[in-house]
């Protein structure tokens, strides 16, 4: 059986009950490898749309007046592309596992308006120094950082402060209370579940680079929702945005 189509019976067993089907949680390794080998192509044209929220956070990025930006786990780079659309004159890198969503992005979604490099997000400083490229204005994730453990969100979050000069941006599965950390933390924990909680804010709050932290409500009327079985469930809760003190990053 395809994984494609254990994903939809998965769902539809899921869409029957009132809550959560409860199973062995899969590790990150698992995901990682979802997202870097079984992602379908036919999947691509749907994260490639152009969508109210995809402009809506593009306006917020391109408000922060960048010459360049890096956004980690960029997919088929349908962002880049909403930020070309507000600047072209913005220098625009992705990131990205998957090897087959660069190429369609390439050709169907970016062109040449965007550099994406396959890679994982927590080597982004490396993979950006293997082009010559030691800094950009704005690092920035949508719904890609909430797929990822602690582990490699650290180590993308140590990337972004030694790349952005200006600011890091982060579109995620953000925690707005202590409920929201706990309960999803132990949920992710309990059944089949790609979705990592954070406090974003609380990531980067007392870092010596930091100058401020804005934190922004979606629009409800543009975010998307699915369900986890009767559970309806957005993937993107909250912005977050790390202002970085000019002239304070480390040499």
């Amino acid at each position: 059986m395809s994984s494609g189509l254990k994903h939809h019976i998965w769902r539809a067993a899921m869409r029957a009950t009132p809550f959560p089907i409860f199973a062995k949680a899969r590790d990150s390794a698992y995901w990682q490898k979802h997202w870097k080998e079984k992602l379908h192509a036919n999947e691509f044209e749907g994260y490639a749309a152009s969508t109210p929220l995809k402009k809506w956070f593009a306006r917020q990025v391109i408000d922060l007046q960048p010459k360049s930006v890096l956004e980690l786990g960029c997919n088929v780079g349908a962002n880049l592309r909403e930020l070309n659309a507000l600047d072209a004159a913005v220098n625009l890198y992705g990131i990205e596992l998957n090897d087959r969503a660069i190429r369609y992005g390439t050709e169907n979604v970016v062109g040449k308006n965007a550099q994406l490099i396959q890679g994982s997000m927590a080597d982004a400083g490396l993979l950006m120094q293997q082009r010559n490229l030691s800094e950009v204005d704005v690092v920035f994730s949508s719904a890609a950082a909430m797929h990822c453990d602690d582990k490699i969100f650290t180590a993308a979050k140590e990337a972004a402060l030694s790349l952005a000069t200006r600011a890091i941006v982060h579109l995620e599965f953000n925690a707005w209370s202590p409920a929201d950390l706990h309960n999803w933390r132990s949920w992710r924990g309990s059944f089949v579940s790609d979705r990592w909680i954070r406090d974003y804010a609380g990531e980067y709050r007392g870092h010596p680079r930091v100058e401020r932290i804005d934190t922004v409500g979606i629009p409800l009327d543009i975010n998307f929702m699915d369900n986890i079985g009767r559970v309806m469930v957005s993937d993107v809760t909250g912005l977050v945005i790390v202002h970085l003190k000019p002239g304070s990053r480390p040499a």
